[in-house]
């Protein structure tokens, strides 16, 4: 899918964040080749060193320039969009703090990641190209966090 090069950061850490839908979907499974411990140092290392700062950049920057320059926003999209930033982030902490092995959580949350990229590539993502002036979407790319597998 064609983005706007300004979402590029975006899109670029939305391809890692389905790697690790892949990962987590498979814990447990005979498609598994990790034990448990590592993934879950995959997953926080992915969560603290990209995934945080990746939902504020649309949190705090990306959604609102949306609500301010769209003539009719979707807002039930934004508003699941954030809901499902919330459940992702409660399933994080839940895996991180619980010392118990919980495969089906850790598959829920691979479930809900992919979902949840999908529906900001194919749904959200197009709805802001079209109504934010593309200077802003310029501004906007130049206050997201770069992400440390690509640097982009």
């Amino acid at each position: 899918m064609k983005r706007h090069e300004a979402l590029n950061p975006l899109s670029h850490h939305h391809h890692h964040a389905l790697l690790m839908a892949v990962e987590m979907k498979k814990a447990g499974t005979k498609d598994n080749k990790k034990k448990y411990k590592e993934l879950i140092r995959e997953l926080i290392d992915f969560w603290e060193g990209d995934e945080e700062d990746h939902f504020r950049d649309e949190e705090e920057t990306l959604y609102p320039l949306y609500l301010v320059h769209a003539e009719n926003a979707n807002t039930e999209l934004v508003k699941e969009v954030l809901y499902q930033h919330a459940q992702i982030r409660g399933l994080v902490h839940s895996l991180r703090e619980n010392q118990q092995t919980s495969y089906d959580k850790m598959q829920q949350l691979g479930n809900l990641l992919e979902k949840h990229v999908r529906l900001e590539e194919r749904e959200l993502f197009p709805l802001i190209e079209q109504a934010v002036p593309e200077k802003y979407l310029y501004q906007a790319n130049g206050k997201f966090h770069r992400d440390s597998y690509s640097g982009y």
